[in-house]
């Protein structure tokens, strides 16, 4: 597995917390070491190109533009504050009309809603210290000998190290 261009950058950037990992591998990998040094070479050129003036400025375009905020029309805002005055005396005037037409609705008080949270809460209460785990069928005990079970437990451990070091192995390169 190579290193990606973000990794080469942020260990020429000394951002990398284990050097060490990368050093190896840079050491043990062709392509990515030419990587590295083209990248190297690219940045010192960088550097080494001289500073260019402009040849005029852009600043006091910029700040114009920046502290001039665009403004809507006197007219428009004038037309949108009289329409929200309008529709908001319309819904003042409609009010008792509206309420007469709907059937009697009657709102709960602020008490009336807590007890009926209380008495919700008491009952999922119950519910929870009530509650009784299944009982599990007993399994009988198992007559595996003492040597099976070790040589057992010893081959998976030994299959499991070969497997992890064969992934470690094939992660680093």
């Amino acid at each position: 597995m190579h290193l990606t261009d973000e990794q080469l950058n942020e260990y020429l950037d000394n951002e990398i917390a284990d050097r060490t990992l990368f050093d190896s591998h840079l050491a043990s990998c062709g392509e990515c070491a030419a990587r590295l040094t083209a990248l190297q070479s690219l940045f010192a050129e960088l550097d080494s190109l001289p500073e260019v003036e402009l040849t005029h400025s852009l600043a006091s375009q910029i700040t114009l533009h920046a502290a001039s905020s665009p403004q809507l029309p006197r007219w428009l805002t004038l037309t949108a504050t009289l329409q929200a005055a309008l529709a908001l005396i319309a819904l003042v005037l409609a009010a008792p009309f509206v309420m007469n037409l709907l059937p009697a609705i009657e709102t709960p008080s602020f008490t009336e809603i807590l007890i009926q949270l209380q008495s919700q809460w008491l009952t999922l209460f119950n519910l929870i210290t009530n509650y009784q785990l299944p009982n599990l069928p007993t399994l009988p005990p198992l007559q595996i000998p003492t040597l099976t079970l070790s040589l057992a437990l010893a081959g998976a451990s030994l299959l499991w190290l070969v497997g992890n070091g064969l992934l470690l192995r094939r992660q680093i390169k």
